[in-house]
């Protein structure tokens, strides 16, 4: 089914099939359909008797299909919403939906899995057969996503003129998540205008600044003059010097304990390391081919990490995609690097908690000292 004639059935209020299965990369227009059924088909009231999420992401996880079988005191739709079912072991996987597509879905009952497997989709649709539809969620192509702003505006109760748009979707780039927001809070701050480009230059314009986590990738990717810049714009701006020295030492310390655990466990961690090298070199590309490799990389990580004591899975944060994702800055230093700037580290962290005079000078010269050396 394509997603124009899921949403006029969702418009409709009478949705088709007990199961979906919402397959393709885009999570957040995923998270978006299915919040647009809730409150098409789900009175807000009924909501947390009727409403149940799963996210199955990070690891193996035991489903139980307790709660699909037991009923509500109203005559709301029950809905189901099991978020990555590809990241639950096969095993699990397949004996839960096996069990349930022989029971069958009882009635005013709906499931709803996403994936960005092709193959696990493949797996959901023939344990249900004809009680089961796939819709593919893909990001809108560039050319189509002012169309894609102007129709979310809409939906929101707002308009917005392409002037606007324009430079809406410029100050947010391509994280469809942050454009919605955006564009949620203009139109709730603007009933019954029109949304234009001047109202956007001021409501968002605070999104061009650096923040924290631009500071620690420009540090992982060792670019040294981005990363005084955004020190310097951080601070100016009223962050804490201490707080992002804090983040850096933790960034540190993962990178640290990553080559420890490559050196230490080679059986565990060879692969591990293969993986991240593999990210490394797409990182920062975004095409549909490079994503679609980022989470199968993302995937197997996850899956090694399965076989792995629990304790080293989650000292690394295996069970967090998002942390996986940024693991890979990791291998921009050496282990001896490391090593060596650990006095260093030491020393400057001490100064921190003692209350050095001037915390952003301190910050500046542990960055500049370490990256300015050989990696």
């Amino acid at each position: 089914m394509d997603l124009a004639t899921f949403e006029k059935q969702i418009s409709a209020g009478k949705l088709s099939q007990p199961v979906y299965i919402f397959a393709g990369p885009e999570d957040f227009l995923k998270e978006r359909a299915f919040q647009k059924i809730l409150d098409r088909l789900v009175p807000e009231a009924d909501q947390t008797e009727n409403v149940f999420r799963m996210d199955c992401s990070g690891k193996a996880t035991d489903l139980s299909e307790h709660e699909i079988f037991s009923f509500s005191f109203n005559p709301s739709p029950r809905f189901f919403f099991f978020q990555h079912i590809n990241s639950v072991n096969a095993g699990s996987r397949k004996k839960f939906i096996g069990q349930i597509s022989q029971s069958g879905v009882p009635a005013n009952t709906y499931l709803i899995f996403t994936t960005s497997d092709a193959k696990v989709a493949g797996e959901i649709s023939t344990a249900f057969k004809q009680q089961s539809e796939k819709i593919d969620f893909w990001r809108p192509f560039e050319n189509q996503l002012p169309a894609w702003v102007k129709k979310e505006a809409a939906e929101l109760g707002g308009k917005i003129s392409s002037d606007a748009t324009e430079l809406l979707i410029d100050l947010t780039g391509s994280n469809l998540a942050i454009l919605y927001q955006e564009l949620k809070k203009l139109v709730i701050a603007n009933p019954k205008k029109t949304i234009e480009k001047n109202l956007v230059k001021e409501a968002v314009r605070y999104l061009r600044q650096d923040s924290v986590f631009d500071f620690l990738e420009s540090f992982g990717n060792r670019k040294l003059k981005d990363a005084l810049r955004t020190i310097e714009i951080l601070v100016n701006s009223g962050e804490a010097s201490q707080k992002i020295w804090f983040l850096l030492c933790r960034q540190l310390r993962e990178f640290r304990l990553l080559h420890e655990l490559i050196i230490d466990r080679p059986d565990l961690f060879s692969e591990i390391e293969s993986s991240l090298q593999q990210y490394a070199k797409i990182a920062t590309k975004s095409d549909f081919r490079s994503n679609q490799e980022k989470k199968s990389l993302v995937a197997r990580i996850q899956n090694t990490a399965e076989t792995m004591p629990p304790a080293l899975a989650s000292s690394l944060g295996f069970n967090n995609p998002v942390k996986i994702k940024h693991l890979h800055m990791a291998l921009n230093f050496s282990y001896s690097s490391l090593v060596k700037v650990w006095p260093k580290l030491i020393e400057t962290d001490l100064k921190f908690k003692s209350g050095v005079p001037d915390p952003k000078t301190a910050l500046q010269n542990f960055v500049c000292d370490f990256l300015s050396k050989p990696a």
